[in-house]
């Protein structure tokens, strides 16, 4: 990516679980300025799709979740991105209402087993959800179906990932507030990987089954989602 002239993209994620819990985390992440044009938009989606994964340690490590469809817990996801990186800036006329600006939204559906009939839904809730906002449907390329990998349990530690720290109250990255981790010890060895993703982290929020939002990290810049 050039390092000449860079500007924040704003990226915000809303994960859904089991009975309508939510967990919602902001990202501002600098990219090449020009990536922003008309003509280079799809290199700023895939910019912001790269750097998310990267973040995903940090982000499943934040809450425990029970799958979407199911409620038992959560291993894997599957995304929808969506561009607004087309409209106007922040607090300009746009459709009759002030712009939020420009934009990415990932949602994600939290989910136990992707190869499962919980993937199965995800899919369908994925197809309808693009289908009803007029949205086109991105997704993160899905893993091999023969791939029998387990994958950690959100909440547990973003360094070990062990399962067993999922059922443990783990300390959080004091800058970030959204990493977690089990011990200073994998806190120490998770930031080389942790340091650059730790700045992009803006805000992050849990939202429980009663609809209580609690802030982990206040954003003061929330975006206001765009109205029809």
């Amino acid at each position: 990516m050039s390092s000449t002239t860079q500007t924040p993209l704003r990226i915000e994620s809303k994960w859904y679980g089991y009975n309508n819990a939510k967990m919602e985390i902001d990202f501002s992440i600098p990219v090449d300025t020009t990536w922003l044009s008309q003509e280079n938009l799809r290199l700023a989606v895939g910019y912001a799709a790269d750097q998310f994964i990267k973040a995903m340690p940090d982000t499943k490590s934040r809450h425990t979740f029970g799958c979407e469809f199911c409620g038992q817990p959560a291993r894997e996801n599957y995304l929808n991105i969506a561009s607004y990186l087309h409209l106007p800036p922040k607090g300009a006329p746009w459709n009759g209402h002030p712009s939020s600006g420009p934009f990415i939204l990932i949602l994600v559906h939290v989910v136990c087993k992707m190869s499962g009939p919980c993937g199965k839904e995800a899919k369908q809730l994925s197809s309808e959800l693009a289908e009803n906002t007029g949205t086109p449907e991105t997704h993160i390329p899905e893993k091999n179906p023969e791939d029998e990998t387990v994958y950690p349990l959100f909440g547990s530690c973003a360094n070990c990932k062990a399962d067993d720290t999922a059922k443990k109250t783990l300390s959080a990255c004091a800058r970030c507030t959204t990493a977690q981790y089990c011990g200073k010890d994998c806190q120490r060895a998770d930031w080389p990987r942790h340091k650059e993703s730790c700045k992009w982290i803006i805000g992050s929020r849990w939202v429980n089954e009663n609809g209580v939002e609690v802030a982990y990290k206040d954003n003061p810049d929330r975006i206001v989602m765009p109205q029809a």
